[in-house]
């Protein structure tokens, strides 16, 4: 599925600019996706805020850009995905959008390669991707997969990739 975004994309600069500044088009970019409800947000937060004491780097999130292909989320997401040299993707459950932009990642190779997942353990998730889209060929366990008991793990595992000290 080819996507063109020749329509939007001088207004998705002029927004980028507006939330980042021109700083932001010399860090390498990181799209962080989860879930956007409240408890679990404030996880992916602290993820961007870990990522984000690193001066190379800028960690965003999809609903930080208001005007950008608002009317359809998988166009936005395809741009910031695009637009981005790495995808974070948090799963803390099996509810919500972010499932959609799992599905899209996987069916995608340019986003798989460049994607790493963290999986909160035990956690109620589909058995599609437990016994299949978390596997290989796609993800491999402390390559691009990584499982994290507990909102502390996590962050470990984020400071410890990022090279956050």
């Amino acid at each position: 599925m080819e996507i063109s975004h020749d329509d939007t994309w001088e207004q998705f600069l002029n927004e980028f600019l507006e939330i980042f500044s021109g700083d932001g088009f010399f860090k390498h970019k990181i799209f962080i996706c989860g879930s956007y409800i409240d408890e679990n947000f404030a996880n992916l937060k602290e993820v961007q805020y870990i990522i984000s004491t690193n001066r190379n780097l800028l960690g965003f999130f999809e609903n930080q850009f208001k005007r950008t292909h608002n009317e359809n989320l998988v166009f936005k997401f395809d741009l910031l995905a695009k637009f981005s040299e790495e995808i974070l993707i948090v799963i803390e459950h099996d509810k919500g959008g972010h499932m959609v932009e799992m599905g899209i990642i996987i069916a995608i190779e340019e986003f798989l390669k460049k994607t790493k997942v963290f999986v909160l353990k035990d956690a109620p998730i589909t058995y599609m991707l437990k016994s299949g889209g978390l596997l290989s060929p796609f993800f491999s366990k402390e390559k691009n997969l990584y499982y994290f008991q507990n909102n502390d793990d996590l962050k470990s595992i984020v400071l410890k990739l990022y090279n956050v000290k």
